[in-house]
């Protein structure tokens, strides 16, 4: 289906029509990717080694995994605001810091490189959740002049 452009504008599409695209790249594209990094967090024990060592490590995998996943299916049903993203922005952050922050520095995690996929997964998560903010920013005023917007 072809996007219909207000006449006079040159085939450019109208504000709000760019922000519907924008929600809807912000709440469905980008929720699928979280759902993604979620279920690669879930896997991540068996996609780095032992599911059986470095329990905490894994457990703290599995818990960020868990918030990703239920902010990420929240977002398909309702269109959350920005604590969506932050939550998300805050879990990734705390992904690629926890194995210096939970000692884990002379532990298995380490020595397999359990670490690298942890900071590469919160590396995604800060990216994810930086997109998502700036759409969220963009569909905001594209529909500030039409006040349907929605607050977050």
């Amino acid at each position: 289906m072809a996007a219909r452009t207000m006449p006079g504008t040159n085939g450019s599409m109208a504000p709000e029509e760019r922000r519907v695209l924008r929600e809807g790249l912000r709440d469905q594209i980008l929720s699928l990717l979280l759902v993604l990094t979620a279920v690669a967090l879930f896997v991540a024990p068996w996609i780095t080694g032992e599911p059986d060592t470095a329990k905490d490590a894994h457990r703290n995998e599995l818990a960020v995994g868990l918030v990703v996943l239920l902010v990420a299916m929240a977002r398909f049903k309702w269109h959350l605001g920005r604590w969506a993203d932050l939550t998300v922005l805050v879990a990734g952050a705390w992904l690629v810091a926890s194995p210096w922050l939970l000692g884990l520095r002379n532990t298995v995690v380490f020595a397999d490189g359990a670490h690298v996929f942890d900071v590469a997964a919160g590396s995604v998560l800060i990216l994810l959740s930086i997109v998502s903010l700036l759409l969220y920013r963009a569909a905001a005023r594209d529909g500030a002049g039409s006040g349907r917007h929605r607050r977050g």
